[in-house]
């Protein structure tokens, strides 16, 4: 694995596209968008939000990405904030309603502790599917967190993920039905009692 930069958001930002192309909860999300690239101005956002406030890892054979986020804030700057403004303006106020609503939902899990980490998105492409990738991209953060006793979430709306995540220690602690799909609420906090 190696840590991404600046240099790799072309190609962070590709394999993101492709992993949550067909996924039903950024689907719903972004459903109200008239814009014809709502998919890509979503990634970009992600992505360019992850490079300022947090971490973001690439597999060495670049078929594979994780965002990670922290409890640290990003700073108020006139980027940000001409960010936040192209993103409203591209993507539509319905959509960034859903979104922010969906947000704050999942982020009232962990806010409530001091410190903690967030698997932010996670992609491998297709056809490196299938050969462990996903858990070499999880396993070095996981290990961290693990030994500084800091817990790890992350919520997925793909039923396949669900038992990838939970070899990885994962327990569902919360489901959420949004219309025609379920989002799962995963964290490796022991203290959280895991729903079947």
């Amino acid at each position: 694995m190696k840590r991404a930069t600046l240099a790799d958001a072309d190609r962070v930002k590709n394999i993101l596209l492709v992993s949550f192309k067909n996924d039903p909860h950024v689907n719903f999300l972004l459903e109200e968008s008239k814009n014809e690239r709502k998919l890509n101005i979503l990634i970009d956002y992600v992505a360019d939000q992850t490079f300022r406030r947090g971490e973001i890892y690439l597999s060495d054979d670049d078929n594979g990405v994780a965002l990670w986020d922290f409890e640290r804030n990003e700073k108020m700057t006139l980027h940000s904030i001409w960010r936040n403004l192209a993103f409203l303006t591209r993507i539509g106020i319905r959509s960034v309603i859903r979104i922010v609503k969906s947000e704050a939902h999942v982020h009232n899990n962990f806010r409530k502790y001091l410190r903690y980490c967030h698997l932010y998105m996670i992609g491998v492409l297709p056809e490196a599917q299938g050969r462990g990738l996903a858990s070499r991209l999880m396993n070095p953060m996981l290990q961290t967190m693990k030994e500084k006793s800091i817990p790890v979430f992350l919520e997925t709306a793909n039923l396949r993920n669900v038992g990838i995540y939970k070899k990885q220690g994962f327990k569902i602690f919360e489901t959420l039905t949004v219309r025609d799909h379920d989002l799962f609420l995963m964290s490796t906090e022991s203290s959280i009692d895991e729903i079947s």
